[in-house]
């Protein structure tokens, strides 16, 4: 067995990436290609195919939303496109009226902006190809943007776990935790998300609040969803609701839950947001969210991230294709299966070649390079989707 070395060297503390005329910072630039709504979702796809290039931003999105999920998805869309990784963008539209109010409601950000209706473009292969050629326009428009040196506190982490077991417990969550607390102290804004997955934390809550308000709002989010999951006769403190949990060796939500509070380190709580809220200042927070990756992580980069750290203990495909997706895996069995979609492996702990700083070290070591434009494995496959929430019935 190797000696386990407890000095590391701490990381630098800038990266290379592309500043906003606002003063954010993007690790990514790309000319987005926004469906906002379904029916042009085809048409967004094949632009890209012809073009050859442009960033894919699409889902289930529907006209004739009302109340909350009307408002939830414009203002969703309106963060993702606002988003610093975004360095232009073309807006789809099914009608002409819809693009019009995209324009105006986008007129406000910094950045190249195009809206088309495709019902304008009398063809599809008309609405193909004038969409491919916003798509050249835009990138032309951002093509002599350089990066530049940043500094790592101008950025938004998003923190995700999914395939949860034993070795998530005690080497990916702990390994990002101590990149969490380090990359805190460095003035960064972290945000962690998935409130199912804090059920049975209320008093890891309490103790990592910076007052008891935080903790209380965070700990109302906990009560409200696991009323709400209880609504189908199953008290989910006592079961495991994923069968690749229960396979990989977890019995309970709780005992998932307390493996995976340890990706937030021994921060505090700054805060408590609503599903695609922006943070105020830097920190810790806490986000209302739905326990489906997909769903969660849309609503941390709507409200800004620029990077995810997904910890896994079994191989979790989910990702997002606007914020970098770096996987940090312990589990040397997963690691060996999945080499292509794994981008930190952190199995060293377990075999103990390598310490819990040196684990946190690696998670860091990975995020700067990823940050100054090295592509993950996710981005490599193009995995990723935009989920969002509702909250009525949509008809």
């Amino acid at each position: 067995m190797s000696t386990i070395v407890n000095k590391t060297v701490q990381p630098v503390t800038t990266f290379q990436g592309y500043l906003r005329s606002n003063g954010d910072v993007g690790v990514r630039n790309h000319v987005a290609v926004v469906s906002t709504v379904a029916l042009s979702n085809r048409i967004a796809q094949l632009a890209i195919a012809q073009h050859g290039s442009g960033l894919l931003i699409h889902g289930e999105f529907q006209r004739g939303l009302q109340t909350q999920d009307a408002q939830l998805q414009e203002l969703i869309l309106t963060q993702i496109v606002n988003n610093s990784n975004v360095g232009a963008a073309l807006i789809l539209c099914h009608d002409k009226t819809s693009a019009l109010g995209w324009k105006k409601n986008l007129s406000s950000l910094q950045k190249p902006i195009e809206t088309l209706a495709v019902m304008e473009s009398l063809g599809v292969q008309n609405a193909i190809n004038s969409a491919a050629l916003a798509i050249g326009r835009l990138e032309q428009s951002i093509d002599d943007q350089q990066r530049v040196n940043c500094p790592i506190s101008k950025l938004i982490f998003a923190l995700e776990c999914g395939g949860s077991d034993a070795s998530s417990s005690v080497c990916s969550n702990p390994a990002i935790g101590q990149f969490v607390d380090w990359v805190i102290a460095q003035g960064a804004t972290v945000i962690v998300s998935e409130t199912a997955e804090f059920i049975g934390a209320e008093d890891v809550v309490r103790a990592q609040s910076i007052n008891t308000g935080v903790a209380d709002a965070i700990n109302a989010c906990i009560e409200r969803t696991e009323k709400r999951m209880a609504g189908d006769g199953d008290l989910y403190r006592g079961v495991n609701p994923t069968p690749e949990n229960i396979e990989a060796g977890l019995t309970t939500l709780v005992e998932k839950t307390m493996g995976a509070v340890c990706k937030i380190g021994r921060a505090s709580f700054v805060g408590c947001l609503e599903f695609g809220q922006t943070p105020t200042k830097p920190g810790l927070y806490f986000m209302d969210t739905p326990f489906f990756s997909p769903c969660s992580i849309t609503g941390m980069v709507a409200a800004g991230a620029q990077i995810t750290l997904f910890s896994m203990g079994v191989f979790n495909p989910s990702g997002n294709p606007l914020s970098p997706t770096i996987k940090v895996c312990g589990n040397p069995n997963t690691v060996k299966n999945w080499v292509d979609g794994i981008d930190v492996d952190i199995s060293g702990l377990i075999q103990g070649h390598i310490s819990m700083p040196q684990a946190g070290q690696q998670v860091a070591n990975s995020v700067l390079k990823v940050a100054s434009g090295e592509i993950t494995k996710t981005e490599a496959f193009g995995e990723g989707q935009f989920i969002l929430p509702r909250f009525l019935p949509a008809f």
